[in-house]
């Protein structure tokens, strides 16, 4: 069985369980007292993707 830690992302509030396979699962067990947080996926990418666009020249009208 693998270890499971429930932590909250920042942007959105979700609360995810992140497992022992995931990326940031040992910076949240070094949190674990504080209460967990992350930046989850979803708002990772979203995050990403405007900050694409942002970079992007703007079209002529």
């Amino acid at each position: 069985m693998s270890k499971i830690v429930t932590a909250r992302c920042l942007l959105c509030g979700k609360s995810y369980d992140v497992t022992e396979d995931h990326k940031d699962y040992k910076k949240l067990l070094e949190q674990e007292k504080d209460g967990p947080t992350f930046v989850c996926d979803l708002c990772n990418y979203r995050v990403r993707h405007e900050s694409e666009d942002k970079n992007k020249p703007q079209k002529p009208m």
